[in-house]
């Protein structure tokens, strides 16, 4: 079975912490965890993990430093079980919007934040993918009923399984019933898409910004702990490393001065703009499996 996305994102993550923190774990569960992660992956992909990890953690530390945050005190991977940013910086925060992976506490500056992506790519990548959920209650929307009276009619329609691990192993063996469902599951993303932008056009522009700002991009002022992205690139040795500070980007400064504007993109995404300037897509896509696997949403670069 090759690798998911997660078991390299795992790996990555927790090689940052290593190096953050003098090449040590930052505890046990972390090191166990990326011991199996490690066993997952193929070498090539473990060593373009571990070779971008190195370059964010250092890259990190120099953006550290010019921004004020001094000396390594302590270092948490923060998807370890059991984990609470309560318990470490002493306040509630909403894990569901605080993308930190890796939290450093420095001597001098208090507590920073590194939400880690890798990438074989070169160019920006997704920062926020809200659950299906989050979308619906934020927005007073029902676009999960969509997608549950789609798997209702091809249940019914076909005699397939409710169980959606069932009924994905029932749909894949039966090609004309793959084909209808294929079909089926790209209008539910189609009407998706529209009942989104349909909502979101209705929206003063103030509201526009600050559901940009607090559900898709993370950067609310009131946002703590503060934290950087630090995306790690490359497929081979020199990688590379490119931080960006979501408080203080061209993105958001967009978003803070222009006027937002939503359009549609192929299928399944609704585009933001901030004036002229592309600020990334909403999109809607299957976990897996179209009608025999969950609904989610990315946002991704545009």
């Amino acid at each position: 079975m090759p690798a998911r996305n997660t078991d390299l994102a795992d790996v990555n993550e927790i090689y940052v912490a290593f190096t953050l923190n003098g090449n040590k774990f930052p505890d046990k569960a972390s090191e166990d965890q990326y011991n199996r992660k490690l066993s997952l992956l193929t070498s090539t992909q473990q060593e373009q993990q571990i070779g971008r990890a190195v370059v964010m953690s250092k890259d990190f530390l120099v953006w550290a430093k010019s921004n004020g945050y001094i000396g390594v005190k302590n270092v948490y991977w923060t998807a370890r079980p059991g984990f609470s940013f309560k318990n470490v910086v002493g306040v509630d925060v909403d894990q569901r919007k605080n993308p930190t992976d890796v939290l450093i506490e420095f001597t001098r500056g208090g507590f920073l934040g590194l939400s880690a992506k890798s990438t074989s790519g070169k160019g920006d990548i997704g920062f926020k993918n809200p659950g299906v959920g989050t979308v619906d209650k934020d927005l007073g929307l029902k676009l999960n009923d969509l997608n549950k009276a789609a798997q209702e009619k091809i249940v019914k329609e076909f005699d397939l399984p409710k169980s959606a691990s069932a009924r994905k192993t029932q749909i894949r063996k039966n090609k004309a019933i793959q084909k209808v469902t294929d079909s089926l599951g790209t209008g539910v993303l189609n009407e998706c898409r529209d009942a989104l932008i349909k909502r979101l056009d209705k929206q003063k522009p103030v509201e526009r910004r600050d559901y940009i700002i607090k559900s898709w991009i993370d950067a609310s002022q009131e946002l703590y702990p503060p934290y950087v992205k630090v995306t790690g690139r490359g497929t081979k040795a020199p990688y590379s490393a490119s931080i960006e500070d979501p408080l203080n980007n061209p993105k958001l400064k967009a978003i803070l001065n222009d006027k937002i504007t939503f359009e549609e993109v192929g299928n399944d995404s609704v585009g933001v703009k901030a004036g002229s300037k592309k600020i990334l897509k909403m999109r809607f896509k299957f976990e897996s499996e179209k009608l025999a696997s969950s609904l989610k949403m990315s946002g991704d670069p545009w």
